[in-house]
Parts: structure tokens; C-alpha cells; sequence
């Protein structure tokens, strides 16, 4: 998710000016990638050829300074050692969810350790998302509330509790509709786009469409009661769970998903976390969300 906000909110968007400023030019790009980084120029000029072949000319020419040069990291490190004096160290965006993936994990550790403040406000982002949504942690397949729980970052850790206590909190109302995806032999069949319910195939994923709401406001334990209070009216429980999120997030679920796995499915829960986030819906979401759950 975040690759794809990448490219949509600051990679099209310099390629688009910097197109319509060349007037029909070929554009040279520099990219910093070192000779460490090989794998990143092939990703880069293999999508660019699909680019320029869509544009039917060359859009952008991309060069690599350092890996014609043969240099690594280290060597780019001594460089600029040797003429500047400097100890350089390697740039940083602590809620980037490459930073624990590509780094060196005890540099990246060491990172939270130096500057908690930043690390608890990663934290509370990465909570905020899980509360949401459990597969929105900043890692794949991990959390950073994880990691540096593990390195033992009390400060960081801290600083985290403290912001959320202090904070407005909020109770969302989530709801999610998990449609069936079209079968391969219905897109050779009927082309881009079918309708007919019997091209669906209830094992494929198709479109997820979701809307969030605020319901309530307030202090975090006036958000929690206020949950308490309507988990007792929808005579349904509160689940506090710490399986995704070390932290536990609270949930009152009123419409519960079969399993993961299962497409053509809905879910909807309230949840409480710290305030922010605004009211938002996938277009047609009313029209998929009625057309769904008056059949079941």
C-alpha cells in the first residue's frame, strides 16, 4: 500500500510535471542506487520500458551513476569521508516500511533508540492503522511495536503509552464488503469488465470496499465505555485482542467474516483508537454494501 501512495502522490505526479515541462523531449533521470543495489536499477528500467512503450517514445532515459562507477555503499561512505570529513549515515524515514525490510536491523534499531520521540509517534500511526484494519501493521509480516518491544526501548515505548492517553480518542464504525473475483475463463470469455454471478468465483479475490466512520469522540476512557456501553445494546462482546497488535485493540463486531479466505463476504465492527481519521467511502460502496447484506 504505501509502494502504491508512492507512486501516486509523488513519482507520477514529478513525472507528469517534468513531462509536460520537457515539451516532447526525452528526460535523463540520476538515480543514487549504488552498486549494492543492482536488483532496484533492473526494477526501475524494466518498468520504465513498459512506460515508454504505452507513450509509444522515450519518456525518460534513466542512468546510474554508481553502478558505472562499480561503487557500493562503503565506497560512497569513504568518498565522502575522504572530502568531506563526514561520517554519512544512510537517509532515514522512520515510517517508511522499507526501513525493516532493507536496512540493517540494529542501525535501524539504533535509529529508534536515538530518536523516541519519532519511533512513538511510528507507533501510534501503526496502531491507529491496525485498529482499522489487523494486516495494516508497517511490516508485511511483522509489527514495529514488536521490534522494539524486543530491542527493550522503553523510552520509545513510553512516549507511545503516554500519546495515547493523552489524545482525543475516537470509536469508528468499519465496514467491509469482500466481493468474489471474476474466474480467468470469464475474462478471456466477456472481456474487461462482466457482471453475470456465475463468472464469480467465491475462492478469488475481486474489490474491497470500505467505509469508516466516526461514531463518538473523546477521552480514551470515555471511547472505551462508550464501546462497553454499545456492545451491552447490541448484546454482543468486546474483544480485546492482542494477537495482531501487542498493544490490544478493542472491537465489537456485528457482522463477522466466515474466514480470511472467503470472498463474497462482509464484516462490520466499531472499534475504538485514537481520533483522526476521516469519514471516507469506496465509491458505490452503499449500493455493494445493501446489494450484499440484503442476501445473506
Amino acid at each position: 500500500m504505501v509502494q502504491r501512495s508512492a507512486q501516486k502522490f509523488k513519482a507520477f505526479a514529478i513525472d507528469d510535471l517534468q513531462l509536460r515541462e520537457a515539451g516532447g523531449q526525452t528526460i535523463g533521470k540520476l538515480f543514487g542506487y549504488n552498486a549494492d543495489e543492482r536488483k532496484r536499477a533492473v526494477k526501475a528500467n524494466k518498468a520504465q520500458a513498459e512506460r515508454n512503450e504505452r507513450a509509444g517514445r522515450q519518456t525518460f532515459a534513466l542512468d546510474y551513476p554508481l553502478l558505472r562507477l562499480g561503487w557500493g555503499r562503503k565506497d560512497v561512505q569513504g568518498y565522502v569521508k575522504d572530502h568531506l570529513g563526514i561520517d554519512m549515515s544512510k537517509s532515514y524515514c522512520p515510517v517508511c516500511p522499507f526501513s525493516g525490510v532493507c536496512s540493517p536491523q540494529p542501525d535501524h534499531l539504533k535509529r529508534l533508540r536515538k530518536y523516541p520521540d519519532l519511533a512513538a509517534r511510528v507507533l501510534r500511526l501503526e496502531y491507529l492503522s491496525m485498529a482499522l484494519n489487523d494486516n495494516s501493521s508497517l511490516y508485511k509480516d511483522d509489527t514495529l511495536f514488536r521490534r522494539v518491544t524486543d530491542d527493550q526501548n522503553t523510552e520509545a515505548l513510553g512516549q507511545f503509552d503516554a500519546r495515547l492517553d493523552e489524545e482525543p480518542w475516537a470509536v469508528y464504525r468499519v465496514q467491509r464488503v469482500y466481493t468474489a473475483g471474476r474466474r480467468p475463463e470469464c475474462k478471456t470469455d466477456h472481456g474487461d469488465r462482466c457482471a453475470k454471478p456465475e463468472c464469480r468465483d467465491n475462492g478469488i479475490k475481486g474489490t474491497v470496499y470500505r467505509s469508516v466512520k466516526t461514531v463518538r469522540t473523546g477521552s480514551r476512557t470515555e471511547a472505551g465505555t462508550f464501546l462497553t456501553t454499545a456492545a451491552t445494546a447490541l448484546n454482543r462482546p468486546v474483544e480485546h485482542s492482542t494477537d495482531a497488535h501487542g498493544a490490544g485493540i478493542a472491537r465489537v463486531r456485528t457482522r463477522v467474516r466466515p474466514d480470511s479466505k472467503t470472498y463474497g463476504t462482509a464484516e462490520d465492527f466499531y472499534v475504538t483508537a485514537p481520533a483522526g481519521v476521516q469519514d471516507k467511502a469506496r465509491p458505490a460502496f452503499a449500493e455493494v454494501w445493501a446489494a450484499m447484506t440484503d442476501s445473506q
